[in-house]
């Protein structure tokens, strides 16, 4: 059973090269420090996630590999290109027909569907700036589906910014 479900918006890209596409945009100097950064502060607060689902964009996949680098043990990461700039629908349909929902997941994406995504599963409106991450926690007596609105209640926030990055 899924005990825990991290939101993360993927960490600072660089906008150097004017030439690439959006989804081939990379971090920047920032942005690799903070995911490495929020990888470390995920595990030392002992909320690193068992898998990783991740849009398919260039920054995500940094973002994740240097997240994993920074927490012990063996994550599953898992892209899709449905997850790139992908709203509250689609997030919900791929993960009602790939993900595995077991021990603690990381979805890992962009705004704004995110914030929105933190919305629906909490109630609550959070602001997601570049490498923001949210860990939510089963409500108490709540619905077995794990994807049902309102089913997570919002535990933790780590922000970059915070980390002295």
């Amino acid at each position: 059973m899924l005990s825990r479900l991290l939101l993360m918006r993927h960490a600072k890209s660089s906008w150097s090269d004017g030439g690439q596409s959006d989804h081939e945009r990379p971090l920047n100097d920032r942005g690799r420090r903070a995911a490495t950064a929020v990888g470390a502060a995920l595990t030392a607060r002992k909320f690193a996630p068992d898998t990783i689902w991740s849009s398919d964009s260039k920054r995500t996949r940094e973002t994740a590999m240097r997240l994993i680098r920074a927490i012990p043990g063996g994550q599953t990461v898992n892209y899709t290109p449905e997850f790139y700039h992908a709203g509250v629908e689609t997030v919900l349909r791929v993960c009602g027909q790939h993900v595995e929902p077991d021990g603690a997941l990381m979805l890992l994406g962009h705004n704004p569907g995110w914030a929105e995504l933190h919305t629906y599963f909490t109630g609550q409106y959070i602001d997601y700036p570049t490498g923001a991450c949210t860990v939510l926690t089963r409500k108490a007596g709540g619905q077995s589906d794990w994807l049902a609105p309102s089913a997570w209640a919002f535990t933790a926030l780590i922000l970059p910014r915070e980390l002295e990055v």
